[in-house]
């Protein structure tokens, strides 16, 4: 059972009572990624994320996290294409001590100009430790190509020249307007009490005020390409992108899109693994993934490879892509695929963490709360229809994107 509560000051609380275990994970949450970075410095979303960690007025860096850890807890956080999350882990018990932490980081970050200076230095370092990662590095790449750099195409981390150029106005600038209680949601679930609850985030968090900000960000429009970058690898690594047009996060077409990933690439009984791993042997690693934002989404699908197994394995994606295309999934297919995805979901949902995330995201992006009982009603209902539909709309052979990184790719024709 979820229980919301909007503060007179704006920021939504969404919980989750269950009173069987014995911790608690909260997180909160802002609508703050690169995809609000426009007009900012590229970067700055995930700048900040490392800065709130660099001490408030009442504790220094080594205390916030200490406090949290000596008590056997977790305080980490991440950015995202659309978000950003700071969020503890701990026992029932030190519930109060996890709101403080969260509370002073959010109202009271010094953001100290040795400590930007400093950061510039990690997060170089972290580029660089990405760049050296084939899979990241080849569908951002690709991202970047099809959005042309723009919005949720962008890099994370920003580049190595706005790294260096990252200051302390330009990041109070983004902070003050995005971080502000109408731009948040404080999810929690585990053993707690919701109404003693939200009296103590009420207590912490009541000097926080701040007016919504207005987005006005321009939707990025999807380019299909065929990119190919030359980079001393062992493998050669392929990624290829679809755009889910209109489909976001609340849409009922997202399950269907689950159903076909599954098919076609989300699992080791998908067709892709089996045929291009299993049957003809050219990949060691084969899989597709989706992902969605507020307003629309992406299929797509990663493989490395030798690079003398290039074409084949792209021909044979390319294969399988028009099969669905043609000849849709089977009724079998359908039926495995709904019952993979409810109990992947149902088992993924048996932590603390795992459920704060989902009901914490999810009432960001859309708004909505959505519970375990919607998931498995959602995917119930998708039909034949639906399967076939979206396919049509989706798995288009002549709109995708195509990123290969690897020896010599450049002279491989595809």
């Amino acid at each position: 059972m979820y229980k919301t509560k909007k503060l007179k000051n704006g920021l939504t609380i969404i919980a989750e009572e269950i009173p069987y275990f014995k911790s608690i994970s909260m997180g909160i949450w802002f609508r703050a990624g690169i995809k609000t970075e426009e007009n900012y410095i590229d970067g700055v979303s995930h700048f900040i994320e490392h800065m709130m960690f660099k001490g408030t007025k009442n504790r220094t860096s080594k205390q916030l996290v200490a406090e949290i850890e000596n008590l056997g807890g977790v305080i980490n956080a991440f950015t995202g294409r659309e978000c950003t999350c700071y969020y503890v882990r701990l026992l029932d018990e030190h519930l109060n001590i996890g709101i403080d932490i969260l509370s002073d980081m959010i109202l009271n970050s010094k953001f100290d100009e040795k400590d930007i200076e400093r950061e510039k230095s990690v997060i170089t370092e972290e580029l660089k430790m990405y760049e050296d990662s084939p899979e990241d590095l080849t569908y951002d790449i690709l991202l970047e190509k099809v959005y042309d750099n723009k919005g949720i195409g962008k890099n994370i981390l920003g580049s190595k020249e706005s790294i260096k150029s990252m200051n302390r106005e330009a990041i109070l600038d983004y902070f003050e307007k995005f971080y502000v209680p109408e731009n948040a949601v404080l999810s929690i679930c585990g053993n707690f009490d919701f109404d003693e609850t939200v009296k103590l985030i009420e207590d912490k968090f009541a000097n926080w005020h701040g007016e919504k900000p207005n987005y006005n960000l321009q939707d990025e429009i999807f380019n299909p390409c065929v990119v190919k970058k030359d980079r001393d690898y062992e493998q050669t690594n392929l990624a290829i992108c679809f755009e889910c047009e209109n489909i976001g996060s609340s849409s009922n077409d997202v399950y269907t899109i689950d159903i076909i990933n599954n098919v076609l690439g989300g699992s080791s009984t998908s067709r892709l693994f089996q045929r291009i791993r299993e049957d003809e042997g050219l990949v060691y690693s084969i899989y597709s993934e989706q992902e969605f934002y507020r307003d629309k989404g992406e299929l797509g699908i990663y493989a490395s490879m030798s690079t003398e197994n290039l074409e084949d394995v792209y021909r044979l994606i390319k294969e399988e892509i028009v099969s669905l295309n043609e000849n849709g999934i089977t009724e079998e297919e359908l039926k495995n695929s709904k019952e993979q995805l409810k109990g992947e979901f149902m088992l993924g949902m048996e932590s603390t963490e795992s459920r704060m995330s989902a009901i914490g995201k999810y009432m960001l992006i859309t708004g909505k709360v959505e519970t375990l009982e919607d998931v498995i009603e959602g995917l119930n209902s998708i039909t034949m229809e639906d399967i076939n539909r979206v396919i049509k709309d989706v798995l288009d052979i002549d709109k995708m994107g195509v990123c290969v990184v690897g020896k010599g790719v450049s002279e491989i024709e595809l």
